[in-house]
Protein backbone atom coordinates (compact mmCIF):
# COMPACT_ATOMS: atom_id res chain seq x y z
CA UNK A 1 0.00 0.00 0.00
CA UNK A 2 2.69 2.36 0.79
CA UNK A 3 4.52 1.68 -2.25
CA UNK A 4 1.19 2.42 -4.07
CA UNK A 5 0.85 5.64 -2.74
CA UNK A 6 4.33 6.14 -3.03
CA UNK A 7 4.06 5.99 -6.88
CA UNK A 8 0.80 8.01 -7.35
CA UNK A 9 2.34 11.18 -5.58
CA UNK A 10 5.14 10.67 -7.80
CA UNK A 11 2.93 10.82 -10.36
CA UNK A 12 1.23 13.96 -9.68
CA UNK A 13 4.62 15.48 -8.90
CA UNK A 14 5.36 14.44 -12.76
CA UNK A 15 2.48 15.93 -14.05
CA UNK A 16 2.44 19.15 -12.14
CA UNK A 17 5.91 19.52 -13.19
CA UNK A 18 4.55 18.66 -17.18
CA UNK A 19 2.05 21.28 -16.75
CA UNK A 20 4.78 23.92 -15.16
CA UNK A 21 6.89 23.42 -18.52
CA UNK A 22 4.30 23.34 -20.55
CA UNK A 23 2.54 26.45 -19.61
CA UNK A 24 5.79 28.06 -19.44
CA UNK A 25 6.20 27.23 -23.35
CA UNK A 26 2.95 28.69 -23.86
CA UNK A 27 3.87 32.10 -22.16
CA UNK A 28 7.48 32.41 -23.72
CA UNK A 29 5.47 32.06 -27.19
CA UNK A 30 2.94 34.43 -26.10
CA UNK A 31 5.63 36.65 -24.77
CA UNK A 32 7.89 35.98 -28.62
CA UNK A 33 4.87 37.17 -31.00
CA UNK A 34 4.49 40.24 -28.53
CA UNK A 35 7.89 41.00 -29.38
CA UNK A 36 7.59 41.10 -32.76
CA UNK A 37 4.11 42.94 -32.72
CA UNK A 38 6.15 45.79 -30.45
CA UNK A 39 9.30 45.78 -32.77
CA UNK A 40 7.04 46.48 -35.73
CA UNK A 41 5.74 49.51 -33.87
CA UNK A 42 8.53 50.38 -32.23
CA UNK A 43 10.60 50.42 -35.89
CA UNK A 44 7.59 52.67 -37.01
CA UNK A 45 8.58 55.30 -33.88
CA UNK A 46 5.91 54.34 -31.60
CA UNK A 47 7.18 55.84 -28.26
CA UNK A 48 5.46 53.27 -26.29
CA UNK A 49 6.50 50.82 -27.79
CA UNK A 50 9.96 51.53 -27.84
CA UNK A 51 9.69 51.70 -24.47
CA UNK A 52 8.51 48.41 -24.03
CA UNK A 53 11.00 46.77 -26.27
CA UNK A 54 13.18 48.23 -24.34
CA UNK A 55 12.01 46.70 -21.26
CA UNK A 56 11.78 43.05 -22.49
CA UNK A 57 15.29 43.20 -23.60
CA UNK A 58 16.25 44.45 -20.53
CA UNK A 59 14.56 41.55 -19.01
CA UNK A 60 14.74 39.01 -21.06
CA UNK A 61 10.95 38.73 -21.90
CA UNK A 62 9.89 37.08 -25.36
CA UNK A 63 13.59 38.24 -26.72
CA UNK A 64 16.99 37.25 -25.46
CA UNK A 65 18.22 39.57 -22.88
CA UNK A 66 20.45 42.15 -24.40
CA UNK A 67 21.60 45.18 -22.29
CA UNK A 68 23.03 47.28 -25.70
CA UNK A 69 19.79 46.32 -27.10
CA UNK A 70 17.75 47.45 -24.80
CA UNK A 71 19.32 50.64 -23.77
CA UNK A 72 19.09 51.76 -27.73
CA UNK A 73 14.87 50.79 -27.63
CA UNK A 74 15.16 53.12 -24.91
CA UNK A 75 17.34 56.07 -25.86
CA UNK A 76 14.69 55.79 -29.42
CA UNK A 77 11.75 56.36 -26.53
CA UNK A 78 13.65 59.05 -24.29
CA UNK A 79 15.27 61.18 -27.38
CA UNK A 80 10.91 61.43 -28.31
CA UNK A 81 10.54 62.61 -25.01
CA UNK A 82 8.81 59.74 -22.85
CA UNK A 83 9.22 59.60 -19.60
CA UNK A 84 9.59 56.24 -18.93
CA UNK A 85 11.79 55.95 -21.75
CA UNK A 86 14.16 58.56 -20.04
CA UNK A 87 13.60 57.17 -16.52
CA UNK A 88 14.72 54.00 -17.82
CA UNK A 89 17.82 54.68 -19.56
CA UNK A 90 18.86 57.07 -16.84
CA UNK A 91 18.82 53.90 -14.26
CA UNK A 92 20.64 51.81 -17.31
CA UNK A 93 23.67 54.56 -17.17
CA UNK A 94 23.26 54.16 -13.28
CA UNK A 95 23.89 50.11 -13.05
CA UNK A 96 25.88 50.67 -16.17
CA UNK A 97 24.44 48.17 -18.13
CA UNK A 98 24.42 47.96 -21.59
CA UNK A 99 26.68 51.70 -21.51
CA UNK A 100 29.59 52.95 -18.95
CA UNK A 101 28.22 53.83 -16.19
CA UNK A 102 27.93 57.46 -15.33
CA UNK A 103 26.28 59.43 -12.62
CA UNK A 104 26.11 62.32 -14.33
CA UNK A 105 23.85 60.80 -17.29
CA UNK A 106 21.87 58.56 -15.45
CA UNK A 107 20.53 61.80 -13.63
CA UNK A 108 20.91 64.15 -16.43
CA UNK A 109 18.10 61.52 -17.85
CA UNK A 110 16.13 61.05 -14.25
CA UNK A 111 15.65 64.66 -14.31
CA UNK A 112 14.07 64.78 -17.36
CA UNK A 113 12.06 62.08 -16.71
CA UNK A 114 10.97 63.62 -13.09
CA UNK A 115 10.24 66.89 -14.59
CA UNK A 116 7.87 64.92 -17.23
CA UNK A 117 6.23 64.12 -14.27
CA UNK A 118 7.23 60.44 -14.11
CA UNK A 119 6.68 59.33 -10.58
CA UNK A 120 9.66 56.69 -10.20
CA UNK A 121 11.54 59.01 -12.09
CA UNK A 122 11.17 61.71 -8.89
CA UNK A 123 11.61 59.31 -6.21
CA UNK A 124 15.19 58.19 -8.24
CA UNK A 125 15.68 61.75 -8.53
CA UNK A 126 15.10 62.43 -5.11
CA UNK A 127 17.90 59.79 -3.83
CA UNK A 128 20.29 60.91 -6.04
CA UNK A 129 20.06 63.98 -4.22
CA UNK A 130 20.51 62.41 -1.03
CA UNK A 131 23.47 60.29 -1.66
CA UNK A 132 23.66 59.23 -5.35
CA UNK A 133 25.37 61.03 -8.16
CA UNK A 134 24.74 64.89 -7.42
CA UNK A 135 25.44 66.92 -4.97
CA UNK A 136 23.91 66.02 -1.52
CA UNK A 137 20.78 68.12 -1.18
CA UNK A 138 18.18 67.20 1.34
CA UNK A 139 15.50 70.49 0.20
CA UNK A 140 15.74 69.52 -3.28
CA UNK A 141 15.16 65.51 -2.34
CA UNK A 142 12.32 66.64 -0.65
CA UNK A 143 10.71 68.51 -3.18
CA UNK A 144 10.94 65.53 -5.62
CA UNK A 145 9.83 63.28 -3.29
CA UNK A 146 6.91 65.19 -2.33
CA UNK A 147 6.24 65.31 -6.21
CA UNK A 148 6.18 61.45 -6.50
CA UNK A 149 4.41 60.76 -3.03
CA UNK A 150 1.68 63.20 -4.12
CA UNK A 151 1.13 60.97 -7.36
CA UNK A 152 0.59 57.98 -5.07
CA UNK A 153 3.66 56.23 -5.30
CA UNK A 154 4.11 54.03 -2.13
CA UNK A 155 8.16 54.18 -1.88
CA UNK A 156 7.93 58.14 -2.60
CA UNK A 157 5.50 57.87 0.79
CA UNK A 158 8.05 56.04 2.63
CA UNK A 159 11.44 58.03 1.89
CA UNK A 160 9.18 61.34 2.28
CA UNK A 161 7.98 59.68 5.84
CA UNK A 162 11.57 59.28 6.55
CA UNK A 163 12.88 62.57 5.79
CA UNK A 164 10.11 64.00 8.52
CA UNK A 165 11.34 61.30 11.00
CA UNK A 166 14.57 62.56 10.74
CA UNK A 167 14.15 66.48 10.08
CA UNK A 168 16.80 65.91 6.59
CA UNK A 169 15.52 68.77 5.13
CA UNK A 170 12.34 69.65 6.57
CA UNK A 171 11.05 70.40 10.32
CA UNK A 172 11.01 67.12 12.30
CA UNK A 173 7.61 65.89 12.39
CA UNK A 174 6.80 62.33 13.70
CA UNK A 175 3.69 62.93 13.31
CA UNK A 176 3.66 63.59 9.58
CA UNK A 177 6.06 60.76 9.19
CA UNK A 178 4.03 57.98 10.82
CA UNK A 179 0.80 59.66 8.27
CA UNK A 180 3.53 58.63 5.64
CA UNK A 181 4.32 55.28 6.47
CA UNK A 182 0.88 54.40 7.42
CA UNK A 183 -0.02 55.35 3.42
CA UNK A 184 3.37 53.78 2.10
CA UNK A 185 2.63 50.28 3.92
CA UNK A 186 -1.02 50.07 3.09
CA UNK A 187 0.20 50.24 -0.95
CA UNK A 188 2.69 47.44 0.01
CA UNK A 189 5.60 49.23 0.65
CA UNK A 190 7.85 46.83 3.05
CA UNK A 191 10.11 49.52 4.65
CA UNK A 192 7.20 51.38 5.75
CA UNK A 193 5.55 48.00 7.26
CA UNK A 194 8.97 47.94 9.36
CA UNK A 195 8.97 51.27 10.49
CA UNK A 196 5.23 51.46 11.38
CA UNK A 197 6.57 47.88 13.66
CA UNK A 198 9.43 50.33 15.04
CA UNK A 199 7.09 52.41 15.83
CA UNK A 200 4.62 50.04 17.49
CA UNK A 201 7.28 48.43 19.97
CA UNK A 202 8.64 52.30 20.76
CA UNK A 203 12.64 51.48 19.30
CA UNK A 204 13.80 53.94 17.05
CA UNK A 205 13.88 53.63 13.45
CA UNK A 206 17.27 52.65 12.28
CA UNK A 207 19.29 55.73 10.31
CA UNK A 208 20.64 53.15 7.50
CA UNK A 209 16.44 51.78 7.36
CA UNK A 210 16.38 54.46 3.91
CA UNK A 211 19.43 51.94 2.23
CA UNK A 212 17.05 51.36 -1.09
CA UNK A 213 18.65 52.14 -4.10
CA UNK A 214 17.21 53.05 -7.39
CA UNK A 215 14.66 50.95 -8.66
Amino acid sequence: MKQRWVTVVLTCIALVSVGLIVSAERKNRRLAKQAVAYRIRAEQGDVKSQSILGFMYEHGRGVPKDYVEAVRWYRKSAEQGDAYGEYALGLMYHEGKGVPQDDSEAARWCRKAAEDGNALAQDALAIMYRREGVSPDYAEAVNWYRKSAAQGYPEAKYDLGYMYYYGYGVPQDRGEATRLFREAAAGGDEYAKRALECLRRGTSIDPGADLRGLQ
